[in-house]
């Protein structure tokens, strides 16, 4: 080791450089990392599973009798990842050819008695490696993982009382993966919901990002040529670094878009637009006489009570600018609280799930007959899965002008009122035996704006107060005006 850079002796006795951290990658930064959880998250092509192995390395060559785990999910992974290139590694920085054991364990040994165990978590009896205690866990790609994989085998990360090293769990992922969604919300987002886990701390978790154009030893050109190729979900995701589910239902939203140059607010946006009234700006919006339609879909648990509240602009803008979300709350409860909620508000029509007016067991009224007798009146919509994903690629996909006339996507989320909306969009994905159905997963908020999307509200009109009261007027205005 030199200056902080893995180095070996080759066959002449001269010193050679086998790993520099690279600035530009951020792996200075993710190996002096004192933080207990820390994911290097990025673009392929950004030699994260090497960065992991040479912090392993690191760690066993500065410790004596230092034990690390690095885990892929599965065995083929492992071989065709880790297992080509440690053999050679070690027996350059050890000098030695019998440091590298592959049955029936693939373990890295070296001469101060630290060493590396390589293993996968295909099946439960693949994970023979959950008895034992080490300094430092690595996940390569963790977004392959599912969450209870990653907390049982990061519970084996343990250091002695005495030890002069803390146990520290590392990762290295891509966006794409079908456990990228609590891998976000974990490392990224950091909103895990205390209910579930009491004991989270966002303080021992921490993520850095790395992208493809910053690897000075890769051919870019031709690496990026050869990514354009891949489907669209995938090449995101490996070349641009983006957060996509794969197989993900609502493929088309977006927070923002690129639109001749400039990076604008699509789907979601952070403030909410003036309207001009009687030839002035307003400062903000008149929920006095805009027209506001809200979606309810119902549930008590596990799954929520959703409500949300849209806006209907005169010129057919849709904006959701409002949400709110229970559990364990009761229907005549919710209903009071939305009433509340809507209060000043021109509210024109309240849809919601057809089954909220189903009588079940013994009970006198339905779930909808207690919403309508404390104040909130619904309007009962289609309860069809295929339904409610073409009502909402109809609205994300449909272009409208804005008032400054530029062209915006014809239904819009406000993202700080609404963060479940925004948060879960993403992450539907088709269902796996009919395509064209959304298919089950944290749908309720989706499925509320469904319900407003094939309700197909009429878009406000600007009151306006005539000069004539309309009794007054020709019979032959009467009938221009449409109103006879």
């Amino acid at each position: 080791m030199k200056d902080g850079c893995l180095t070996y002796l080759d066959a002449h006795g001269d010193e050679q450089i086998f790993y520099e951290p690279d600035p530009a990658l951020h792996q200075p930064e993710f190996h002096a990392s004192n933080v207990q959880n820390v994911l290097a998250l990025g673009t392929r092509g950004t030699g994260k599973s090497l960065e992991m192995r040479a912090d392993a390395y690191l760690r066993c060559l500065m410790i004596p009798n230092f034990h690390a785990l690095v885990v892929r999910r599965t065995s083929r992974q492992l071989r065709e990842s880790h297992l080509v290139w440690a053999p050679f590694e070690m027996q350059q920085l050890t000098g030695q050819a019998h440091n590298f054991v592959a049955n029936p364990v693939a373990i890295a040994r070296f001469p101060n008695h630290s060493d590396i165990v390589f293993g996968h978590c295909q099946t439960d009896a693949d994970m023979s490696f959950l008895g034992g205690q080490y300094g430092a866990v690595y996940f390569d790609e963790l977004s392959q993982f599912t969450l209870e994989q990653f907390l049982m085998i990061s519970a084996v990360a343990r250091a002695p009382v005495d030890a002069p090293y803390r146990a520290v769990v590392r990762a290295g992922s891509n966006p794409l993966g079908l456990g990228s969604d609590w891998m976000y919300s974990w490392f990224v987002n950091k909103d895990v919901k205390i209910e579930d886990f009491p004991d989270y701390n966002p303080d021992d978790y921490q993520m850095i990002f790395s992208r493809l154009e910053d690897n000075k030893h890769l051919d870019l050109a031709s690496y990026t040529a050869r990514l354009k190729n891949l489907p669209e979900h995938v090449r995101r995701a490996w070349l641009l670094g983006e957060r996509v589910i794969e197989g993900a239902y609502f493929t088309e939203f977006a927070k923002t878009k690129q639109v001749n140059g400039e990076t604008r607010p699509w789907h979601v946006i952070h403030t909410l637009p003036t309207w001009r009234f009687k030839g002035e700006d307003c400062e903000a919006l008149d929920l006095s006489w805009m027209h506001v339609v809200r979606s309810i879909d119902w549930g008590y648990f596990p799954d929520p009570a959703v409500c949300h509240w849209h806006l209907m602009l005169p010129n057919k803008r849709k904006i959701t600018f409002k949400e709110r979300t229970w559990t364990r709350t009761l229907a005549a409860d919710v209903a009071k609280q939305i009433k509340r909620e809507s209060e000043g508000m021109h509210v024109v029509e309240s849809f919601c799930d057809p089954t909220m007016f189903i009588k079940t067991g013994n009970a006198p009224y339905s779930i909808g007959e207690i919403f309508e007798q404390n104040g909130v009146p619904l309007v009962a919509c289609q309860n069809n899965r295929e339904l409610y994903g073409y009502a909402i690629h109809e609205m994300l996909s449909t272009i409208v002008k804005d008032e400054q006339g530029r062209d915006v996507p014809s239904w819009q989320i406000y993202g700080p009122a609404c963060p479940e909306l925004v948060r879960t969009i993403p992450l539907l994905q088709m269902d796996k035996t009919d395509t064209r159905k959304l298919a089950d997963g944290p749908d309720h908020w989706v499925v509320s704006c469904a319900y407003f999307a094939m309700g197909r509200s009429a878009p406000s009109r600007d009151p306006v107060v005539a000069l004539i009261p309309y009794w007054m007027l020709p019979a032959r205005k009467q009938r221009i005006s449409g109103r006879v």
